[in-house]
C-alpha cells in the first residue's frame, strides 16, 4: 500500500503510523529479529535477536562483537540458559566475497553440571566456508579460552576478552502502539497515549560480547570487514541400515538462524519465506531475496526505482564495518544506534522518521561489554 494513499485515507499522523507498523512487523507480531520466523519461535536459545559490530571507542585498535538470544526474558525467570547443543558463530568476511574467512565459535557446557561454562575458539579460518553446514574448530589449532557465564569479564590470549550471560535487552522500540492500531493485538487503536513507549523496556536477554584486536580480523580488504552471526544445531542422520545407531550428536552442524543488519527478515520477507531466509547465506542474498525485498519496499514507499537502490544497500545481510572509523550504523552497529528510526526513514523514503523511542531504558556502560546489567524482579 502506497504512502500517498494512506495519507488520503487516514490523515498524516495515522498514515505515518501505519507505514511504521508495516515496515517493522512484516506481517507478524515481532520486534527487530526477535522471533522473526515460524521455526525459530520454538527455539529461543538459538534465536538470534541482534548483532553489533563496532570499534571500541576507548581503544580504537580493538573491535567489539556482540550477539543476543532468548527474546522477551522476564526478570527472575528460571531456566534461561545458552544451549549446550548449539554452535554459536560470529562470521567475518575480510575479502569482500560475503563468505566467511574467519569465525569465532562459542560452545557452552550443560547447566546441570554447574555454573555454565563457555569455550571460545578463534578468530580462525573455518573448516567450511560459504554454506549452511559447519563443523567445530579443533581447540589445538586456534586461539581458545573459556570461562563462566554471568560472571566477570574473562580475558583470553592475544588481547581477546569476552562476557557471556544475562543482560538487559539492548534493543529499543515502541511495538505495542503500532500493533494495536493495525489490529495485530486486540483492543483497537491505543488512544490514551502517543507513540514513544519502549516495548522492550524491562526485559532481559542472553548476551555474548567479545573484544578482538582489529589486527586479528584484517584481510585483503584492509580495515573493511563484513560481520554476521549464525546459530547451528547438530545435523541428525538417520541411516538406512536399521542396525546402525541414529547419530544425534554428530560433528556436522546445520544453520537454523542468522542475523546481520537489524529488522531485515522481519521487514522484507513474508512469513512463508522467513525460515528460508534464516537458513540463507549472504553471498546468495541478492540472487534469492532481492526481488522480494524490492517488492516489499515498493509497497511501503510506492517508488520501485528508489526501492531497488535501497534493496541493493540492505543486501547482502551483513554488517559492514570500517575498523578505522568510529561512526555508527550503517558503519557496523553499536548498541546506542537508533536503528529503527534509520530503518523507518529509509524504507518509507522520509515519510516516517521516528517511533518516538530514542534511547534504551537503561544507560549503556561506557566500557566493555557495553550492554547494561539485567533487570531484577520488582
Amino acid at each position: 500500500m502506497k504512502i500517498n494513499h494512506l495519507y488520503k485515507n487516514f490523515g498524516l499522523f495515522a498514515a505515518a503510523t501505519f507505514c511504521a507498523s508495516t515496515v517493522l512487523t512484516g506481517g507478524i507480531a515481532s520486534a527487530a529479529d526477535h522471533r522473526d520466523a515460524p521455526s525459530i519461535h520454538e527455539d529461543p536459545r538459538a534465536d538470534l535477536l541482534d548483532v553489533y559490530a563496532f570499534v571500541n571507542p576507548n581503544n580504537t585498535d580493538n573491535v567489539v562483537l556482540i550477539w543476543t538470544i532468548n527474546p522477551g526474558t522476564v526478570p527472575g525467570l528460571a531456566g534461561i540458559e545458552f544451549s549446550p547443543d548449539v554452535l554459536y558463530d560470529f562470521r567475518i568476511d575480510n575479502d569482500g566475497d560475503f563468505k566467511e574467512d574467519l569465525v569465532i565459535q562459542t560452545v557452552f557446557t550443560s547447566p546441570v553440571k554447574g555454573p555454565q561454562q563457555f569455550l571460545m575458539l578463534g578468530p580462525a579460518k573455518p573448516n567450511q566456508s560459504g554454506g549452511i553446514e559447519s563443523t567445530a574448530l579443533r581447540t589445538n589449532h586456534v586461539l581458545n579460552f573459556s570461562g563462566p557465564c554471568n560472571a566477570t569479564i574473562v580475558n583470553g590470549p592475544s588481547g581477546l576478552r569476552a562476557f557471556a550471560g544475562l543482560t538487559d535487552d539492548p534493543f529499543f522500540f515502541d511495538n505495542i502502539w503500532t500493533f494495536r492500531l493495525l489490529g495485530i493485538t486486540p483492543g483497537g487503536p491505543l488512544t490514551n497515549r502517543p507513540p514513544g513507549v519502549d516495548f522492550i523496556a524491562g526485559l532481559n536477554c542472553s548476551t555474548l560480547a567479545v573484544e578482538v584486536p582489529a589486527s586479528l580480523l584484517r584481510g585483503p580488504n584492509g580495515n573493511t570487514i563484513h560481520v554476521w552471526s549464525t546459530t547451528s544445531r547438530p545435523r541428525v542422520s538417520i541411516l538406512a541400515n536399521k542396525t546402525a545407531k541414529e547419530d544425534r550428536h554428530g560433528k556436522v552442524f546445520t544453520q537454523v538462524d542468522r542475523e546481520g543488519k537489524p529488522t531485515l527478515n522481519t521487514v522484507l520477507m513474508p512469513t512463508a519465506r522467513k525460515d528460508e531466509y534464516n537458513r540463507g547465506e549472504p553471498f546468495t542474498d541478492r540472487a534469492r531475496f532481492r526481488d522480494q525485498a524490492i517488492a516489499t519496499l515498493t509497497r511501503i514507499n510506492g517508488d520501485s526505482a528508489y526501492s531497488t537502490t535501497i534493496a541493493d544497500v540492505l543486501l547482502p545481510d551483513v554488517l559492514t564495518l570500517d575498523m578505522g572509523n568510529t561512526s555508527g550504523y550503517l558503519n557496523g552497529r553499536a548498541p546506542q544506534d537508533d536503528v529503527i528510526d534509520i530503518t523507518l526513514n529509509v524504507a518509507s523514503k522520509g515519510a516516517v522518521t521516528t517511533d518516538g523511542v530514542n534511547a534504551n531504558d537503561k544507560p549503556f556502560p561506557a566500557d566493555f561489554p557495553f550492554v547494561a546489567t539485567p533487570h531484577k524482579p520488582q
